[in-house]
């Protein structure tokens, strides 16, 4: 058996719209960082740091880096985990 729900149908949404939906589903604690010309780096403060992960750490100097997370890694010094790479295809 089926349903049919009736009324005004749903208007279709933006690409945007629904892009931004998917690369920053928690805005209030999603920031982007331009590491370096041509990629921006998607990073979520909200999600808790784990072994494998990328991940923006402090470095020594007082500097953000972006790492790959390993067996040992001092959870203090992780800002934000990496949840999305967006690369420019033309290179910058």
């Amino acid at each position: 058996m089926s349903v049919r729900l009736s009324g005004i149908p749903e208007k279709p949404r933006p690409l945007a719209e629904r892009l931004g939906e998917i690369l920053v589903p928690r805005p209030s604690s999603t920031f982007l960082f331009r590491p370096c010309p041509g990629f921006i780096l998607v990073v979520d403060r909200s999600l808790p740091p784990e072994e494998g992960c990328l991940a923006v750490v402090a470095t020594e100097a007082g500097n953000l880096a972006c790492r790959r997370l390993k067996r040992g890694f001092a959870p203090s010094s992780v800002w934000g985990r990496v949840t999305w790479i967006l690369k420019d295809p033309n290179g910058g």
